[in-house]
């Protein structure tokens, strides 16, 4: 009897002891679950309070923005004078371009080709090397811009033209365009280029007692092939 009632007093202590340990963590979980709701409760309110402060500066720099505008406008009308300025010197520009209109051009210096008039009225050009040396004349034109046509050939052909050399025994002939190297009638060298279509445009100036210097009137053709063109005047 008296061991059977110490074992129901133990058992009971066992009991109360484990019913108040059960209530001080339930306690417990309370405070940490109202300090946690307290602390989430503060957390929105100052992203509340944040969210309505950016808000508010917002507002204000947009007020502002709106507001700046109204203090840059007040300088336009002191910007109106300075079209006068550019205005007057676009009508003072044209004064200088129409001075050198009357004036006559200046003779071209170098290799060139030179047009001039026969005296029975017609056409001819000479190719000018840049040694101010003539070394080749053109066939006589009935016009101006015929004779212009015949330097616009000698620009297309002289460039692609072989050279058929006559004064050897055995002649290798050539298709045109062509330079004709022979003999003139006092046993010098000279040339002649043929156009495309087999028409003499130029002959050269002068007989070469030696042939390389023929071949060199020929190089300098070729080089002077697109040289300028000058109009010489009538001579009385």
């Amino acid at each position: 009897m008296f061991g059977f009632g110490k074992k129901k007093k133990k058992k009971a202590e066992a009991a109360a002891k484990a019913a108040a340990e059960a209530k001080a963590a339930a306690e417990a979980k309370a405070a940490a679950e109202a300090k946690a709701a307290a602390e989430a409760k503060a957390a929105a309110e100052a992203k509340v309070a944040a969210e309505a402060k950016a808000a508010a500066e917002a507002e204000a720099a947009k007020k502002t923005t709106k507001k700046a505008p109204e203090r840059k406008a007040a300088p336009a009308k002191a910007a109106e004078p300075a079209p006068a300025k550019k205005t007057a010197a676009k009508k003072a520009a044209p004064a200088k371009t129409e001075e050198p209109a009357a004036d006559a051009p200046a003779p071209l210096t170098g290799a060139r080709f030179e047009i001039k008039r026969t005296a029975d009225g017609k056409y001819v050009f000479n190719v000018r090397a840049a040694n101010t040396q003539i070394i080749a004349r053109s066939q006589t034109y009935s016009s101006m811009a015929a004779c212009r046509n015949g330097i616009a050939s000698v620009g297309a052909n002289a460039a692609v033209a072989a050279i058929e050399d006559q004064t050897l025994q055995t002649i290798n002939e050539e298709r045109c365009p062509k330079f004709q190297i022979y003999y003139d009638k006092a046993g010098q060298f000279r040339f002649n280029l043929i156009a495309t279509n087999g028409q003499n445009i130029l002959s050269c100036t002068q007989g070469y007692t030696q042939k390389a210097s023929c071949k060199n009137g020929i190089r300098s053709v070729i080089t002077n092939a697109n040289a300028p063109i000058e109009v010489l005047r009538e001579e009385k």
